[in-house]
């Protein structure tokens, strides 16, 4: 199974449209979507780490995406990782 962890933070007007993106691919591929508000206290760590370089993707653990997602690239990358 596929998992998808979404890292946002409230009025964050880009993370909005990439998660709309990542929902809409959700549908398709059917994987395991997290969503991590980075702003929250038990979330401290990947404020640390992303601060206002949000939002950012991750699948299956690895970053692939950051401040845009970009529906094609992702799409191609979860087509090829279904396929394995």
């Amino acid at each position: 199974m596929i998992e998808v962890t979404f890292f946002t933070k409230d009025c964050c007007p880009l993370c909005d449209a990439a998660f709309f993106v990542v929902k809409k691919l959700q549908v398709r591929f059917g994987f395991q979507l997290t969503r991590v508000d980075i702003s929250e206290p038990q979330n401290r760590q990947w404020f640390g780490l992303y601060g206002n370089d949000i939002p950012v993707v991750h699948v299956n653990g690895r970053e692939v995406a950051r401040h845009r997602v970009s529906e094609r690239e992702l799409r191609k990358m979860l087509d090829s990782i279904q396929t394995e």
